[in-house]
C-alpha cells in the first residue's frame, strides 16, 4: 500500500555556515561623474604590460581597461583554497553572461604567483574551469603584478593573504564596485551587466545587490540548497557529468554516509591521514583539491539530502533512465532501444505479494489482450523491489502467470532504490512472525509519455473509463 513520505514533519534547523554566506555584502563605490572619471583612468592604474595565458603580451589600462565593462580577481594555481571555488563561481557567471561575454563583458584572473604561474601553466587552470571568450589568466613580471595589486586593494604579504573578491569595473564611466562570488550568480550577473549605464534591465530581471534571502519555509522545504549553490554548483553537478569535480550522482550509493560527512566538513583532514578515497580523487582531479570550507557535520547532512532532491527533480524529468541497465527476466539488459517510441507502463512489486501484484499483472494482462493489436505497441515493465530473491529465473517463473509481453526488472539493492526514487514510488521492508519477510509498496502503475515524463499514475481503483482514456491518451502521442 502507499505510505506518506518519510520527514513530512521534521523540523529543520538554519546551518550555521549558510547564515554567514547569505550576509555577503556588496561595496558598491557612488557613481563617479565625468569630472571625475579621470581619477580611475590610465594616469591612476599602472599601464604595465601582462601575458595572457594564450601567451600574448598585453597592456593593463589600454588593451583591457579603458573601454570595457570588466570583472577583475586575483589567484594563483597552487592555491587549495579559495581560488579554485571563486574561479568555478566564475565559471557559472560565465555561463550566466551568455553571449555577452567577450563581447560586452570581460573577465581578468590576475596570478598572484608570477614565478609559478607561467602562461601554460595558467592555460591549463583555465581549460579546467572551461574558461571561453572574454575570460583571459594573466601573469607578467613580479614587479608589475605588485604594482597593480597594490592600486588595486590587494595588498597581502603573502599569497595565501590575497582579498577574495572581486571588482566590478567599466574603464569607460570610471565606475567601480567591490563584490563577494559568494552570493547569488544570477543578481551578481545583474550587477556586472548594470556596470554599463546604456544596459537596461530585462523585465524579468531585479537589480538588487546579489545577495539571496531565503525565507525559513523554503530553507526547510530543500536544506541545503544555499550551501550548494555557493559552495558545490561551480565544480559538481548532479548527473550531467564531471566538471571541476566528480559527479555526485549516485554518491549515496557509491560512499558510505559517514565517510561522505567527515569529507565534506574536513577534506583536509582525510587527505593528511591518507584516506585511500581523498587520495584517489587528489590523482582524478589534481588541478582543484575540495577546500575546507568550516561547515559542520550538520551542514554537510544537509547538502547531501539537497543531492539526494536534484538527483530525484532529474529522474522525474527522464525517469525510464533509471531503468536502463537492469536486468530482464530473460537475463538480458534493459536498453533504450527496447522502449523507443513506445508508451511505457512501470509497476513496482514483488513475486511473493500475496495480492495486489498478481491481480495488478492480471488486470495490465487483460488490459493488453482488450487492446488487441494496440497492445503491441504498449511496454509493460514490472520492477521488484525484492533483490534477493527475484531473480531473473525466479521473475520468468513467475510471469508464466501472465501476458507473455509484460517483461520483469531486477537488479542490485541499490540500483532499484535509485529506480523506485526517480518514479518517487515507495516500498518498505518488513518482518514477519515467521521469519520470512514482506512488503509495503506503492501500487500504483507509471505511465510514461513521449516527453519522457510521467504522465498518469493509476491503480486498481482508478475507474475503468479513466484508464480507457488514459492510454488512449498515451497511444495517441505514439
Amino acid at each position: 500500500m502507499r505510505r506518506s513520505s518519510p520527514g513530512a514533519n521534521a523540523v529543520w534547523l538554519a546551518p550555521t555556515f549558510g547564515i554567514t554566506l547569505l550576509a555577503v555584502a556588496v561595496l558598491l563605490l557612488a557613481p563617479v561623474p565625468e569630472a571625475q572619471a579621470a581619477r580611475w583612468g590610465k594616469s591612476y592604474f599602472p599601464d604595465v604590460e601582462l601575458v595572457t595565458h594564450e601567451g600574448k603580451t598585453v597592456r593593463f589600462y589600454d588593451d583591457l581597461i579603458q573601454d570595457k565593462v570588466f570583472v577583475i580577481s586575483f589567484l594563483f594555481t597552487t592555491c587549495r583554497d579559495f581560488c579554485p571555488l571563486a574561479a568555478a563561481r566564475l565559471s557559472e557567471l560565465q555561463e550566466k553572461l551568455g553571449d555577452a561575454m567577450g563581447r560586452d563583458v570581460f573577465f581578468y584572473s590576475i596570478s598572484i604567483d608570477p614565478e609559478t604561474d607561467t602562461p601554460e601553466r595558467l592555460n591549463e587552470y583555465a581549460k579546467t574551469f572551461g574558461a571561453g571568450p572574454g575570460w583571459l589568466f594573466l601573469t607578467g613580471k613580479p614587479e608589475n603584478i605588485q604594482a597593480l595589486r597594490y592600486k588595486l586593494g590587494d595588498r597581502g604579504k603573502t599569497l595565501s593573504e590575497h582579498r577574495n573578491e572581486i571588482l566590478l569595473g567599466n574603464g569607460a564611466t570610471g565606475g567601480w564596485a567591490r563584490s563577494n562570488l559568494l552570493g547569488d550568480i544570477s543578481s551578481l550577473a545583474t550587477s556586472v551587466r548594470g556596470m554599463d549605464p546604456s544596459w537596461r534591465v530585462p523585465s524579468d530581471a531585479k537589480r538588487t545587490p546579489h545577495t539571496i534571502t531565503l525565507g525559513l519555509a523554503e530553507f526547510a522545504a530543500r536544506p541545503g540548497e544555499a550551501l550548494y549553490r555557493r559552495l558545490c554548483a561551480g565544480c559538481h553537478t548532479v548527473g550531467k557529468g564531471s566538471k571541476v569535480g566528480p559527479d555526485l550522482a549516485g554518491i549515496a550509493e557509491r560512499r558510505d554516509r559517514d565517510w561522505l560527512l567527515r569529507f565534506i566538513a574536513s577534506p583536509q583532514k582525510l587527505r593528511a591521514q591518507k584516506d585511500p578515497i581523498a587520495l584517489g580523487l587528489v590523482a582524478s582531479f589534481p588541478t582543484v583539491r575540495m577546500p575546507p570550507m568550516g561547515i559542520t557535520t550538520n551542514d554537510a547532512g544537509d547538502l547531501l539530502a539537497y543531492v539526494a532532491y536534484l538527483e530525484t527533480q532529474r529522474a522525474k524529468q527522464a525517469p525510464l533512465e533509471s531503468l536502463y541497465g537492469l536486468t530482464t527476466h530473460t537475463g538480458a539488459r534493459l536498453t533504450p532501444e527496447a522502449v523507443k517510441d513506445k508508451p511505457v507502463a512501470v509497476f513496482f512489486g514483488f513475486t511473493h505479494c500475496p495480492d495486489v501484484c498478481p491481480t495488478t499483472l492480471m488486470d495490465w494482462s487483460n488490459v493488453l489482450e482488450g487492446l488487441g493489436k494496440d497492445g503491441d505497441r504498449l511496454k509493460i515493465l514490472f520492477v521488484t523491489v525484492d533483490a534477493a530473491r527475484d531473480s531473473p529465473e525466479a521473475l520468468a517463473s513467475y510471469l508464466g502467470s501472465f501476458d507473455p509481453r509484460i517483461t520483469a526488472l531486477t537488479g542490485s539493492a541499490a540500483d532499484i532504490a535509485r529506480a523506485a526514487r526517480a518514479f518517487d514510488a515507495l516500498y518498505e521492508k518488513n518482518a514477519g512472525s515467521d521469519g520470512g519477510y514482506t512488503f509495503d509498496h506503492t501500487t500504483s502503475v507509471y505511465l510514461v509519455g513521449r516527453d519522457g515524463r510521467v504522465a498518469a499514475t493509476p491503480n486498481l481503483r482508478t475507474p475503468e473509463a479513466d484508464r480507457q482514456k488514459m492510454l488512449a491518451n498515451l497511444l495517441a502521442q505514439h
